[in-house]
């Protein structure tokens, strides 16, 4: 009855979020859940973004390196029905002509963020200002980031113009509805969230062949880039990166482009690409620290003289913010990777880089760590298991002074899920046992049905670490509805 109670609570007090008398420029207690007994931990969790006219999935989260007190988070935040579209769960359910209307219906898909300037006690909520700036309808995949100076970043990829014209609307059609006439947009923040610049496209359907470096050929109409942008930032040198998904090359296959800042996002480089010709691939997300970006992906083909069979794992190295690469092909210890390959790179010990990878059925993570740039690696340290399920939506950061933290959703046979995270104290050579950060399992994707922001999917999760707690974004349906729910764990619990 207790655990009843404080659901009830939590959600009658984010009821109004999105709502027009909603205080979404106010500040709001954070709720303190009970502690789960079983549990060993001091951590607190709450629903953050969402409520029950408006879900939100897909969050990500950054405290700012120069105030740990200051945090921002920023979710899609999805209506869960527009009227004439028919209901459905997952993307493959819906017609065509059904995500279009969605897409063309203004404010169906948003981007909220939140911003705490005490540490997640309280929070202040204010949605994308890229729609109105650019006259689009939507917005999704929102993103933050933090400068070395503290500057706070926003972002999302804007999409589908108000008042499209017919020919627009048939575009729109092929070959991926709603993927057409947008970009990645962002705006930045010099007085910790206070006031912000005006937006900004970093790329997108506005650029041209010439935007991008020589060698690298974009597949446009749609295509370049499309997914999924975050900002990368190497605190030592203060270089922004905003990567994002698409397609390019020759054959065309899926891309990570990619472009440079070195003044907070007022001026860009070329757009480069994390594959090459020689080792083609997804390329990658990019990861920044000490003067170097580093990549690491499966690609499906390598120079014959590698003697390589593939898809095999690459490494790449750039010394020179991403105009050229170093690749080369990784043999592992152990099993090697199957799959969920991601980087993280160690502000606090230059050459230092690990990589997570899980194993075949999603059972477990594991990450192998490198200490001289990717010339040799050890491992692999067991970060992270729980018996009788497996594992999505992973992440994995470093602190400050170098503690390794993992999370992931561990699903469990009848399709609930909880979120669970791990530390390595030593940079990510050994990790803590894994603790439950979520007090009680999500229902499952299925049984949220429409109010579970299923228009545009739920692909990941979201971690950063300072030097005192690891703090945690995820989607989750206990309200009752898909939305973006906040942990903090002591690094000490761990």
């Amino acid at each position: 009855m207790k655990r009843t109670k404080w659901l009830f609570e939590g959600v009658t007090a984010f009821m109004f979020i999105f709502g027009g008398s909603s205080p979404l420029n106010g500040q709001r207690p954070a709720i303190d859940l009970p502690i789960n007994q079983a549990t060993t931990y001091k951590g607190e969790e709450y629903l953050l973004i969402g409520d029950a006219v408006r879900g939100a999935g897909e969050p990500v989260i950054v405290v700012s390196p120069k105030d740990p007190n200051i945090i921002l988070v920023g979710a899609m935040a999805n209506l869960h029905y527009v009227e004439g579209a028919p209901l459905g769960v997952g993307a493959e359910r819906i017609s065509v002509e059904s995500r279009v209307k969605y897409r063309n219906t203004p404010g169906s898909s948003i981007s909220t963020y939140a911003i705490s300037h005490d540490r997640g006690r309280t929070w202040r909520f204010f949605n994308d200002p890229f729609r109105d700036y650019f006259k689009m309808n939507g917005t999704a995949d929102a993103f933050v980031g933090a400068g070395k100076d503290g500057t706070l970043f926003i972002g999302a990829m804007n999409f589908f113009p108000l008042n499209a014209t017919p020919e627009q609307l048939e575009l729109e059609k092929e070959p991926r509805p709603g993927l057409l006439f947008g970009a990645t947009d962002i705006a930045w923040s010099a007085d910790e969230g206070k006031t912000w610049s005006t937006p900004t496209h970093v790329m997108g359907q506005f650029n041209k062949q010439e935007d991008y470096a020589p060698g690298v050929k974009p597949v446009f109409l749609g295509k370049t880039p499309y997914d999924r942008p975050f900002v990368i930032t190497d605190q030592s040198t203060g270089t922004l990166y905003i990567p994002g998904s698409g397609s390019g090359g020759d054959p065309a296959h899926g891309e990570t482009f990619f472009r440079a800042s070195r003044d907070n996002g007022k001026t860009w480089s070329p757009i480069y690409s994390s594959d090459s010709l020689d080792y083609p691939g997804g390329g990658g997300r990019p990861v920044a620290a000490n003067g170097v970006v580093a990549v690491a992906y499966n690609a499906s083909s390598a120079p014959s003289s590698t003697g390589a069979k593939c898809p095999c794992l690459v490494f790449g190295l750039s010394r020179d913010e991403g105009k050229t690469f170093d690749r080369h092909i990784v043999t592992l210890p152990g099993n090697g990777p199957v799959g969920g390959v991601s980087l993280a790179a160690d502000q606090s010990h230059a050459g230092r880089f690990a990589l997570r990878t899980q194993t075949a059925g999603n059972t477990e993570m594991q990450v192998y760590l490198t200490e001289d740039y990717g010339k040799t690696w050890k491992g692999p340290a067991l970060a992270g298991r729980v018996p009788g399920a497996t594992m999505t939506k992973a992440d994995m950061a470093y602190s400050p002074r170098g503690e390794l933290a993992v999370m992931w959703l561990a699903v469990y046979p009848d399709r609930t899920y909880s979120a669970w995270s791990a530390v390595s104290h030593d940079g990510g050579s050994k990790f803590s046992e894994p603790v439950q950060v979520s007090h009680a399992p999500s229902p499952p994707r299925s049984s949220i049905k429409e109010r579970g922001n299923n228009w545009d999917g739920d692909d990941l999760s979201s971690l950063t670490v300072d030097n005192d707690f690891v703090h945690i974004v995820w989607a989750d349906g206990r309200a009752g509805f898909l939305g973006a729910w906040y942990a903090r764990v002591p690094l000490s619990s761990y």
